[in-house]
Protein backbone atom coordinates (compact mmCIF):
# COMPACT_ATOMS: atom_id res chain seq x y z
CA UNK A 1 0.00 0.00 0.00
CA UNK A 2 2.60 2.21 0.62
CA UNK A 3 4.29 2.01 -2.97
CA UNK A 4 0.56 2.45 -4.20
CA UNK A 5 0.61 5.71 -1.88
CA UNK A 6 4.23 7.12 -2.97
CA UNK A 7 3.15 7.01 -6.94
CA UNK A 8 -0.46 9.21 -6.17
CA UNK A 9 2.05 11.37 -4.42
CA UNK A 10 4.22 11.95 -7.16
CA UNK A 11 1.03 12.13 -9.72
CA UNK A 12 0.16 15.02 -7.61
CA UNK A 13 3.18 16.96 -6.63
CA UNK A 14 4.56 16.35 -10.46
CA UNK A 15 1.21 18.14 -11.29
CA UNK A 16 1.91 20.91 -9.08
CA UNK A 17 5.48 22.05 -10.62
CA UNK A 18 3.52 22.62 -13.73
CA UNK A 19 2.78 26.00 -14.31
CA UNK A 20 1.58 25.53 -17.02
CA UNK A 21 -1.22 22.87 -16.59
CA UNK A 22 -1.86 24.67 -13.06
CA UNK A 23 -3.39 28.11 -15.35
CA UNK A 24 -5.49 25.57 -17.25
CA UNK A 25 -6.69 23.68 -14.09
CA UNK A 26 -7.45 26.28 -11.94
CA UNK A 27 -6.83 29.60 -13.18
CA UNK A 28 -9.04 29.12 -16.34
CA UNK A 29 -12.37 28.08 -14.74
CA UNK A 30 -12.12 30.86 -12.43
CA UNK A 31 -11.93 33.00 -14.93
CA UNK A 32 -14.78 31.32 -16.73
CA UNK A 33 -16.79 31.07 -14.04
CA UNK A 34 -16.64 35.48 -13.56
CA UNK A 35 -17.21 35.96 -16.94
CA UNK A 36 -20.29 33.26 -17.29
CA UNK A 37 -21.51 34.14 -14.49
CA UNK A 38 -21.60 38.32 -15.16
CA UNK A 39 -22.99 37.36 -18.86
CA UNK A 40 -25.56 34.90 -18.42
CA UNK A 41 -26.72 36.40 -15.23
CA UNK A 42 -29.20 38.58 -16.56
CA UNK A 43 -31.04 36.51 -18.81
CA UNK A 44 -31.39 33.49 -16.02
CA UNK A 45 -32.74 36.51 -13.88
CA UNK A 46 -35.43 37.68 -16.37
CA UNK A 47 -34.58 36.65 -20.06
CA UNK A 48 -37.71 35.36 -22.36
CA UNK A 49 -38.80 31.78 -22.40
CA UNK A 50 -40.44 29.30 -24.39
CA UNK A 51 -43.56 27.48 -22.96
CA UNK A 52 -42.28 25.40 -19.81
CA UNK A 53 -44.36 22.94 -18.11
CA UNK A 54 -45.64 23.48 -13.99
CA UNK A 55 -47.95 21.53 -12.20
CA UNK A 56 -50.86 22.27 -9.48
CA UNK A 57 -52.26 21.03 -6.57
CA UNK A 58 -55.47 22.93 -5.40
CA UNK A 59 -56.78 21.97 -2.05
CA UNK A 60 -58.85 25.12 -1.96
CA UNK A 61 -61.97 24.76 0.23
CA UNK A 62 -65.31 27.22 -1.37
CA UNK A 63 -66.27 29.64 1.26
CA UNK A 64 -68.03 32.99 1.87
CA UNK A 65 -66.94 36.38 2.45
CA UNK A 66 -66.62 37.39 6.17
CA UNK A 67 -69.17 40.11 6.71
CA UNK A 68 -68.87 43.14 9.04
CA UNK A 69 -70.08 42.20 13.16
CA UNK A 70 -74.04 42.75 12.82
CA UNK A 71 -74.48 41.83 9.53
CA UNK A 72 -78.10 40.16 9.22
CA UNK A 73 -78.21 37.02 8.58
CA UNK A 74 -80.39 36.71 5.19
CA UNK A 75 -77.97 39.21 4.04
CA UNK A 76 -74.68 36.36 4.70
CA UNK A 77 -77.70 33.77 3.36
CA UNK A 78 -77.35 35.18 -0.26
CA UNK A 79 -73.61 35.63 -0.37
CA UNK A 80 -72.26 32.93 -2.95
CA UNK A 81 -69.84 30.76 -2.02
CA UNK A 82 -66.48 31.35 -3.75
CA UNK A 83 -63.80 28.95 -4.78
CA UNK A 84 -60.60 31.50 -5.58
CA UNK A 85 -58.26 28.36 -6.09
CA UNK A 86 -60.33 27.33 -8.88
CA UNK A 87 -60.79 31.04 -10.23
CA UNK A 88 -56.95 31.18 -10.49
CA UNK A 89 -56.43 27.92 -12.34
CA UNK A 90 -59.36 28.35 -14.89
CA UNK A 91 -59.04 32.35 -15.26
CA UNK A 92 -55.71 33.02 -14.51
CA UNK A 93 -53.30 30.05 -15.36
CA UNK A 94 -56.14 28.96 -17.88
CA UNK A 95 -56.17 32.38 -20.02
CA UNK A 96 -54.29 32.68 -23.17
CA UNK A 97 -52.05 34.96 -22.14
CA UNK A 98 -50.61 32.54 -19.82
CA UNK A 99 -50.98 29.17 -21.83
CA UNK A 100 -48.34 30.59 -23.95
CA UNK A 101 -45.71 30.77 -21.69
CA UNK A 102 -47.00 28.03 -18.61
CA UNK A 103 -48.01 24.35 -19.40
CA UNK A 104 -50.41 23.62 -16.67
CA UNK A 105 -51.06 20.19 -15.05
CA UNK A 106 -52.97 19.25 -11.97
CA UNK A 107 -52.26 16.91 -9.34
CA UNK A 108 -54.29 16.37 -6.63
CA UNK A 109 -51.16 15.07 -4.22
CA UNK A 110 -48.26 17.58 -2.82
CA UNK A 111 -46.12 15.04 -2.93
CA UNK A 112 -46.75 13.49 -6.17
CA UNK A 113 -46.44 17.15 -7.41
CA UNK A 114 -42.83 17.59 -5.91
CA UNK A 115 -41.76 14.38 -7.22
CA UNK A 116 -42.18 15.79 -11.03
CA UNK A 117 -40.22 18.58 -9.58
CA UNK A 118 -37.88 16.71 -8.84
CA UNK A 119 -37.76 14.30 -11.76
CA UNK A 120 -37.54 16.96 -13.75
CA UNK A 121 -40.81 16.94 -16.03
CA UNK A 122 -42.08 20.21 -14.07
CA UNK A 123 -40.34 23.79 -13.75
CA UNK A 124 -42.41 23.66 -10.31
CA UNK A 125 -45.15 22.72 -8.53
CA UNK A 126 -47.86 25.09 -7.51
CA UNK A 127 -49.67 24.67 -4.15
CA UNK A 128 -53.20 26.22 -3.02
CA UNK A 129 -53.61 25.57 0.22
CA UNK A 130 -57.49 24.48 1.37
CA UNK A 131 -58.11 27.75 3.39
CA UNK A 132 -57.03 29.95 0.93
CA UNK A 133 -60.55 31.18 -0.07
CA UNK A 134 -61.76 31.69 3.53
CA UNK A 135 -58.75 33.50 4.65
CA UNK A 136 -58.92 35.59 1.68
CA UNK A 137 -62.35 36.73 2.05
CA UNK A 138 -62.16 37.17 5.89
CA UNK A 139 -59.17 39.69 5.11
CA UNK A 140 -56.45 37.44 6.36
CA UNK A 141 -52.65 36.54 5.06
CA UNK A 142 -53.02 33.21 3.28
CA UNK A 143 -49.74 31.83 1.09
CA UNK A 144 -49.42 30.05 -1.95
CA UNK A 145 -46.25 27.14 -1.82
CA UNK A 146 -44.56 27.69 -4.98
CA UNK A 147 -42.17 24.35 -5.10
CA UNK A 148 -39.34 25.24 -7.68
CA UNK A 149 -36.26 23.75 -9.41
CA UNK A 150 -33.52 25.08 -7.58
CA UNK A 151 -31.31 25.43 -11.02
CA UNK A 152 -34.16 27.24 -12.57
CA UNK A 153 -35.31 30.08 -10.70
CA UNK A 154 -35.94 32.48 -13.48
CA UNK A 155 -39.08 30.41 -14.45
CA UNK A 156 -40.42 29.81 -10.77
CA UNK A 157 -39.77 33.70 -9.99
CA UNK A 158 -42.07 34.12 -13.15
CA UNK A 159 -44.56 32.01 -11.64
CA UNK A 160 -44.73 33.32 -8.61
CA UNK A 161 -45.27 36.51 -10.24
CA UNK A 162 -48.24 35.53 -11.56
CA UNK A 163 -49.47 34.12 -8.37
CA UNK A 164 -48.80 36.93 -6.90
CA UNK A 165 -50.09 39.39 -9.16
CA UNK A 166 -53.22 37.29 -8.66
CA UNK A 167 -53.73 37.16 -4.74
CA UNK A 168 -53.09 41.05 -5.06
CA UNK A 169 -56.03 41.87 -7.25
CA UNK A 170 -58.00 39.50 -5.07
CA UNK A 171 -58.97 41.80 -2.31
CA UNK A 172 -62.17 41.94 0.08
CA UNK A 173 -62.92 44.88 -1.03
CA UNK A 174 -63.04 44.35 -4.71
CA UNK A 175 -65.02 41.05 -3.69
CA UNK A 176 -67.65 42.69 -1.80
CA UNK A 177 -68.06 45.32 -4.47
CA UNK A 178 -69.33 42.74 -6.81
CA UNK A 179 -71.20 41.17 -4.16
CA UNK A 180 -72.76 43.08 -1.69
CA UNK A 181 -72.68 46.40 -3.86
CA UNK A 182 -70.67 49.82 -3.75
CA UNK A 183 -72.57 51.39 -1.14
CA UNK A 184 -72.46 48.95 1.27
CA UNK A 185 -68.82 48.63 0.36
CA UNK A 186 -68.09 51.84 1.52
CA UNK A 187 -69.17 51.80 5.35
CA UNK A 188 -67.30 48.01 5.06
CA UNK A 189 -63.92 49.65 3.53
CA UNK A 190 -64.00 51.76 6.52
CA UNK A 191 -64.26 49.34 9.07
CA UNK A 192 -61.49 47.08 8.00
CA UNK A 193 -59.14 49.03 6.02
CA UNK A 194 -56.74 47.90 7.96
CA UNK A 195 -57.84 43.99 7.83
CA UNK A 196 -57.13 44.19 3.67
CA UNK A 197 -55.35 40.62 2.77
CA UNK A 198 -51.95 40.44 2.60
CA UNK A 199 -51.28 37.29 0.57
CA UNK A 200 -47.72 36.38 0.43
CA UNK A 201 -45.90 33.93 -2.20
CA UNK A 202 -43.28 31.73 -0.73
CA UNK A 203 -40.88 29.55 -2.23
CA UNK A 204 -40.91 26.45 -0.18
CA UNK A 205 -38.11 23.82 0.67
CA UNK A 206 -35.43 25.77 -1.64
CA UNK A 207 -33.32 28.69 -2.15
CA UNK A 208 -32.42 30.57 -4.78
CA UNK A 209 -29.45 29.52 -7.09
CA UNK A 210 -27.98 32.67 -8.81
CA UNK A 211 -25.69 32.46 -11.92
CA UNK A 212 -22.56 32.54 -10.58
CA UNK A 213 -23.28 29.53 -8.36
CA UNK A 214 -24.43 27.51 -11.29
CA UNK A 215 -21.55 28.35 -13.49
CA UNK A 216 -19.01 27.50 -10.04
CA UNK A 217 -20.70 24.41 -10.38
CA UNK A 218 -20.29 24.13 -14.16
CA UNK A 219 -17.03 25.09 -14.60
CA UNK A 220 -15.64 22.94 -11.41
CA UNK A 221 -17.73 19.65 -12.68
CA UNK A 222 -16.02 20.51 -16.49
CA UNK A 223 -12.69 20.77 -15.69
CA UNK A 224 -12.67 18.24 -13.23
CA UNK A 225 -13.42 15.92 -16.16
CA UNK A 226 -11.09 17.66 -18.48
CA UNK A 227 -8.14 16.69 -15.52
CA UNK A 228 -9.18 13.12 -15.67
CA UNK A 229 -8.81 12.48 -19.56
CA UNK A 230 -5.41 14.81 -19.55
CA UNK A 231 -4.10 12.07 -16.78
CA UNK A 232 -5.23 9.36 -19.20
CA UNK A 233 -2.91 10.82 -22.08
CA UNK A 234 -0.12 10.94 -19.39
CA UNK A 235 -0.78 7.55 -18.43
CA UNK A 236 -0.12 6.72 -21.82
CA UNK A 237 2.92 8.97 -22.51
CA UNK A 238 4.64 7.11 -19.61
CA UNK A 239 4.04 3.88 -21.30
CA UNK A 240 5.42 5.38 -25.00
CA UNK A 241 8.34 6.82 -23.24
CA UNK A 242 9.25 3.57 -21.08
CA UNK A 243 8.95 5.26 -17.71
CA UNK A 244 6.47 2.62 -16.80
CA UNK A 245 8.67 0.16 -17.83
CA UNK A 246 11.68 1.16 -15.97
CA UNK A 247 9.53 1.30 -12.62
CA UNK A 248 8.12 -1.60 -13.60
CA UNK A 249 12.18 -3.02 -13.58
CA UNK A 250 11.84 -2.15 -9.45
CA UNK A 251 10.43 -4.21 -6.70
CA UNK A 252 7.20 -2.54 -8.09
CA UNK A 253 4.48 -4.88 -9.91
CA UNK A 254 2.32 -3.91 -12.22
CA UNK A 255 -0.91 -3.72 -9.65
CA UNK A 256 0.74 -1.44 -7.16
CA UNK A 257 1.15 0.70 -10.23
CA UNK A 258 -2.04 0.94 -11.73
CA UNK A 259 -3.93 1.45 -8.70
CA UNK A 260 -1.17 4.14 -7.47
CA UNK A 261 -2.30 5.93 -11.32
CA UNK A 262 -5.48 5.54 -10.32
CA UNK A 263 -5.25 7.16 -6.65
CA UNK A 264 -3.51 9.85 -8.37
CA UNK A 265 -5.81 10.79 -10.42
CA UNK A 266 -8.57 10.41 -8.00
CA UNK A 267 -6.05 12.75 -5.52
CA UNK A 268 -5.63 15.30 -8.69
CA UNK A 269 -9.11 16.06 -9.38
CA UNK A 270 -10.17 16.04 -6.01
CA UNK A 271 -7.52 18.62 -5.07
CA UNK A 272 -8.88 20.42 -7.64
CA UNK A 273 -12.11 20.73 -6.65
CA UNK A 274 -11.26 21.68 -3.55
CA UNK A 275 -9.09 24.57 -4.70
CA UNK A 276 -12.18 25.53 -7.20
CA UNK A 277 -14.70 25.50 -4.57
CA UNK A 278 -12.81 27.73 -1.86
CA UNK A 279 -11.90 30.01 -4.88
CA UNK A 280 -15.30 30.62 -5.86
CA UNK A 281 -15.84 30.85 -1.87
CA UNK A 282 -13.69 33.91 -1.35
CA UNK A 283 -13.61 35.64 -4.83
CA UNK A 284 -17.18 35.13 -5.56
CA UNK A 285 -18.75 34.54 -2.23
CA UNK A 286 -20.58 31.52 -4.05
CA UNK A 287 -22.29 29.53 -1.12
CA UNK A 288 -22.23 25.91 -1.52
CA UNK A 289 -24.91 25.08 0.54
CA UNK A 290 -23.41 22.37 3.09
CA UNK A 291 -20.08 22.04 3.35
CA UNK A 292 -19.80 18.59 4.49
CA UNK A 293 -22.40 17.53 1.37
CA UNK A 294 -20.85 19.15 -0.98
CA UNK A 295 -17.14 17.46 0.00
CA UNK A 296 -19.21 14.40 -0.52
CA UNK A 297 -20.57 14.87 -3.51
CA UNK A 298 -17.22 16.54 -5.11
CA UNK A 299 -15.17 13.35 -3.71
CA UNK A 300 -17.84 10.74 -5.81
CA UNK A 301 -17.63 12.82 -8.69
CA UNK A 302 -13.50 12.74 -8.61
CA UNK A 303 -14.13 9.08 -8.69
CA UNK A 304 -16.07 8.73 -10.96
CA UNK A 305 -14.17 10.97 -13.05
CA UNK A 306 -11.17 9.30 -12.39
CA UNK A 307 -12.34 5.86 -12.79
CA UNK A 308 -13.61 7.56 -16.30
CA UNK A 309 -9.80 8.92 -17.20
CA UNK A 310 -8.27 5.45 -16.51
CA UNK A 311 -11.27 3.88 -18.70
CA UNK A 312 -9.93 6.29 -21.29
CA UNK A 313 -6.33 5.19 -20.67
CA UNK A 314 -7.28 1.26 -20.45
CA UNK A 315 -9.67 2.18 -24.57
CA UNK A 316 -6.71 3.88 -26.06
CA UNK A 317 -3.17 2.91 -27.15
CA UNK A 318 -1.51 6.30 -28.45
CA UNK A 319 -1.39 9.16 -26.61
CA UNK A 320 -1.89 11.94 -29.18
CA UNK A 321 -4.97 10.26 -30.30
CA UNK A 322 -6.22 9.58 -26.66
CA UNK A 323 -5.58 13.59 -26.38
CA UNK A 324 -7.52 14.35 -29.06
CA UNK A 325 -10.54 12.13 -28.29
CA UNK A 326 -11.06 12.49 -25.04
CA UNK A 327 -11.12 16.29 -24.92
CA UNK A 328 -13.97 16.23 -27.72
CA UNK A 329 -15.70 13.60 -25.37
CA UNK A 330 -15.38 16.07 -22.46
CA UNK A 331 -16.62 18.54 -24.28
CA UNK A 332 -19.76 16.58 -25.21
CA UNK A 333 -19.95 15.55 -21.48
CA UNK A 334 -19.91 19.46 -20.48
CA UNK A 335 -22.36 20.38 -23.27
CA UNK A 336 -24.94 17.36 -22.40
CA UNK A 337 -24.54 17.99 -18.95
CA UNK A 338 -25.83 21.69 -18.40
CA UNK A 339 -22.21 23.01 -18.41
CA UNK A 340 -22.30 25.57 -20.54
CA UNK A 341 -26.16 26.66 -20.95
CA UNK A 342 -28.70 25.45 -18.21
CA UNK A 343 -30.24 22.70 -19.07
CA UNK A 344 -33.87 23.32 -18.60
CA UNK A 345 -33.41 25.20 -22.21
CA UNK A 346 -32.64 21.75 -23.49
CA UNK A 347 -35.38 19.81 -25.62
CA UNK A 348 -36.65 16.71 -24.11
CA UNK A 349 -35.02 14.66 -26.32
CA UNK A 350 -31.19 15.86 -24.82
CA UNK A 351 -32.59 16.45 -21.21
CA UNK A 352 -33.12 12.24 -21.20
CA UNK A 353 -29.66 11.85 -23.34
CA UNK A 354 -28.25 14.05 -19.97
CA UNK A 355 -28.77 11.41 -17.52
CA UNK A 356 -26.57 9.13 -19.00
CA UNK A 357 -23.50 11.48 -18.43
CA UNK A 358 -21.67 11.88 -14.94
CA UNK A 359 -21.44 15.65 -14.95
CA UNK A 360 -25.59 15.66 -15.13
CA UNK A 361 -25.55 13.88 -11.73
CA UNK A 362 -23.02 15.98 -9.83
CA UNK A 363 -24.07 19.26 -11.50
CA UNK A 364 -27.81 18.68 -10.24
CA UNK A 365 -26.45 17.11 -6.81
CA UNK A 366 -24.58 20.55 -6.02
CA UNK A 367 -28.04 22.90 -7.19
CA UNK A 368 -29.62 20.57 -4.77
CA UNK A 369 -26.92 21.55 -2.24
CA UNK A 370 -27.09 24.98 -3.14
CA UNK A 371 -30.60 25.74 -2.86
CA UNK A 372 -31.01 23.93 0.64
CA UNK A 373 -32.99 21.23 -0.15
CA UNK A 374 -30.71 18.66 2.26
CA UNK A 375 -28.96 15.43 2.87
CA UNK A 376 -32.50 13.62 1.22
CA UNK A 377 -31.11 14.47 -2.36
CA UNK A 378 -27.33 13.92 -1.61
CA UNK A 379 -27.61 10.21 -1.78
CA UNK A 380 -28.81 9.39 -5.38
CA UNK A 381 -26.05 11.47 -6.84
CA UNK A 382 -23.36 10.32 -4.90
CA UNK A 383 -24.69 6.43 -5.74
CA UNK A 384 -24.69 6.93 -9.01
CA UNK A 385 -21.08 8.53 -9.65
CA UNK A 386 -19.66 6.30 -7.03
CA UNK A 387 -20.91 3.19 -8.99
CA UNK A 388 -19.39 4.87 -12.37
CA UNK A 389 -16.58 5.49 -10.70
CA UNK A 390 -15.97 1.97 -9.52
CA UNK A 391 -17.21 0.33 -12.63
CA UNK A 392 -15.10 2.63 -14.99
CA UNK A 393 -11.84 2.45 -12.84
CA UNK A 394 -12.30 -1.24 -12.55
CA UNK A 395 -12.68 -1.77 -16.51
CA UNK A 396 -9.56 0.62 -16.60
CA UNK A 397 -7.49 -1.18 -14.54
CA UNK A 398 -8.38 -4.68 -16.24
CA UNK A 399 -7.19 -3.14 -19.87
CA UNK A 400 -4.41 -1.40 -18.16
CA UNK A 401 -3.07 -4.43 -16.70
CA UNK A 402 -3.56 -6.62 -20.05
CA UNK A 403 -1.81 -4.43 -21.75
Amino acid sequence: MRKVLIIAWCALTRLARDKKALIILLLMPMVLIGILGAAIGNMMDGGGLQAFPVVVVNADQPAKMALPPGTPPEVADKLPVTDLGKMFINDILGSQQVKEILEVTTETDLAAAKDLVTAGKAVCALYVPPTFSADVLGGKASAVEIYGDPGDPTRTQLVAQIARSFTEEVTTASLAAQVIGPDQVQQFLHETEEQLPNVTVTTAGTKRVKAIQYYSAAMAIMFMVMTAFSRAKDILQERHDGTLARILVSPTSKAQMIMGQILGNMAIVLAQFGILMIGTKLLYQVSWGNWAASITLGTAFALAAAGIGTAAAGIFDDPRTADALTGVIGMIFAALSGSMFPIYLFPEGLKLVAKFVPNYWALQGFLDQMSGLGLSYLWLPVAILGTIGLVTGGVGAWRLASK
